[in-house]
């Protein structure tokens, strides 16, 4: 079993790496520069990447030796973790937020992979996003009183000015943007396209479809719209599969630069894809 958390645990680590040198991507930091951000580039991404390598790990293991029913526990397990990732994220970034929203969807899903192999059962998508449900039935407690707290999180700020759940909401529904994403992806590989291509199809389908907070949280719902259509229009071009939807993409990145708008979230999610596909496929076999 060692092994195999080993093994996830670079696996969590690689599809982040996959999803940062994905090029070109709009309005994101790729290879290609720096998105709509300013404060960080591929190298930044790279340390923090790196930073992240012993929480994926111990997630994995708090989930495989959990022996309790209430699976709800288990996030106040890895819930300390998060904490500690962060902060190793920004002492490796020099405070810049590199991947906070990763932290949070990685350590419930590593979490939900090892409570799995822990009781044997054969890796799915809808076992791990189920368990990962179970996990954080009790998420949006964070939520109540929010009205009446002083320092308020980017979420809970989000929630009170919008009424959005943002990705606790994700966590308490079990994830299904990542389940809808998870099947373009597949649907992809199947036509015969590279996990490249398929990385970059599973992220244009999370942009047309996912209120992404951090889009909402930059720029509103007029953000969030501008979003949307570019991803229509790359979609309809081909997205990465052809080179007319490649000079869309490019074209969408300068729109979302000028507006200064980056889907972060929808990154966090498509990397999130890769990484299960890679462990269902890879660890099943084992």
């Amino acid at each position: 079993m060692e092994e195999i958390i080993k093994r996830i645990s670079l696996l969590g680590q690689k599809a982040l790496i996959y999803e940062v040198l994905l090029s070109p991507k709009p309005g994101l930091v790729d290879r290609d520069n720096s998105g709509s951000h300013k404060d960080m580039d591929i190298y930044t991404f790279m340390d923090s990447i790196l930073s992240l390598s012993d929480y994926f790990y111990l997630s994995l293991r708090e989930g495989c030796i959990f022996k309790e029913k209430d699976y709800s526990n288990l996030f106040k397990k890895i819930r300390p973790l998060g904490i500690e990732a962060e902060k190793q994220m920004y002492k490796s970034t020099k405070g810049i937020n590199t991947h906070k929203g990763a932290v949070f969807i990685f350590g419930i899903l590593c979490s939900s992979i090892g409570s799995l192999l822990a009781n044997k059962e054969v890796l799915t998508i809808d076992g791990i996003l189920e368990r990962s449900k179970e996990i954080s039935k009790d998420i949006l407690d964070d939520f109540y009183g929010v009205e009446n707290k002083e320092n308020l999180t980017y979420g809970e700020r989000q929630f009170l000015d919008y009424k959005i759940l943002g990705i606790r909401g994700e966590a308490y529904s079990g994830f299904p943007s990542i389940k809808e994403s998870y099947g373009a992806f597949v649907d992809n590989i199947n036509k015969g396209y590279s996990e490249k291509v398929a990385l970059g199809q599973s992220l244009i389908y999370l942009m047309e479809n996912l209120d992404d907070s951090n889009i909402i949280g930059r720029k509103g719902r007029d953000g969030l719209e501008i979003v949307k259509d570019q991803a229509r229009k790359i979609k309809a071009l081909g997205g990465y599969t052809n080179s007319s939807g490649l000079k869309g993409i490019l074209e969408a990145d300068q729109v979302l630069i000028s507006e200064n708008i980056s889907p972060g979230g929808c990154a966090d999610l498509a990397g999130a894809t890769l990484f299960l596909y890679w462990v269902i496929k890879d660890i099943n076999n084992l």
